[in-house]
Formats: structure tokens, C-alpha cells, sequence
């Protein structure tokens, strides 16, 4: 066998390697007690959870209460500055018209977080909240 062979692996499977990491993303949760901003960044107005007020200001929809992605009460602006007071694990199912589609979905992890900003305290998605 070639020398050269077992070099080729090696530099394929490093070259995985660092593809899969960078695919990951900011995969590192926020914790409790970091500062965070809540943003209307794409991924959350593509999953209705945030959008624009009358006087045409961003929102972020949140729920009191507990962790949601219907049934808001609550909004914080658009790149508001907020503190994480709780995070909370979730398995999320897509669905129609607030059915599950149980059959043709698989469950994922969610992180949801309650955060303090504005003068409110209310949970939102993790699609909405990034690191300042």
C-alpha cells in the first residue's frame, strides 16, 4: 500500500471533520444569567414568531407564561437587550393549522428562554435570541 493512501484518508477525514463543525453553527446554548439580544432574524419570522408592528417597528412575539411558538401574550422589540433568566428544553412536532403531523414529522429539540428586558419577563424561541 501507498504511503500516499493513508495520507488521503487522514486529510478526508479531518476535511469532515471541519465541515461538520462549521455546519454546526453557534451550537453553544445561552446560560442563565448571560446577556443576550432578541432579534427578528430570518429563521424567526420564517416560523411566525416575529414581525412587524402598525407603526412598522420589529417585534419578537414571547409568551409570559410559558415556552410557546402560538398563543403569544407578550412582545419585546426588535434587537432589545434582555438577560436570560431560565432556559428550557422542549421537543417541538411541526404542524397544520395547530394539528401535529405526527406521521410525516419527527420531533426536535427546541430551547426556549425566558428572559428580562423592556420591563417584561416572558419566554421566546431560540430562533429569536443571540448573543449581543
Amino acid at each position: 500500500m501507498s504511503r500516499l493512501r493513508p495520507t488521503l484518508v487522514f486529510a478526508a477525514v479531518f476535511a469532515l471533520a471541519l465541515y461538520l463543525a462549521a455546519c454546526r453553527g453557534d451550537a453553544v446554548p445561552l446560560a442563565v444569567d448571560e446577556a443576550a439580544v432578541i432579534v427578528c432574524t430570518d429563521e424567526c419570522a420564517e416560523r411566525g414568531q416575529c414581525g412587524v408592528l402598525l407603526d412598522d417597528r420589529r417585534a419578537v412575539l414571547a409568551n409570559e407564561g410559558r415556552p410557546a411558538v402560538v398563543d403569544h401574550n407578550r412582545f419585546f422589540l426588535d434587537e432589545t437587550p434582555v438577560n436570560v433568566r431560565e432556559v428550557s428544553d422542549r421537543q417541538l412536532i411541526a404542524a397544520r393549522d395547530r394539528v401535529p403531523l405526527t406521521v410525516e414529522s419527527t420531533p426536535f429539540p427546541h430551547l426556549f428562554y425566558r428572559v428580562e428586558g423592556e420591563g417584561k419577563n416572558a419566554w421566546v424561541s431560540e430562533w429569536c435570541i443571540a448573543r449581543p
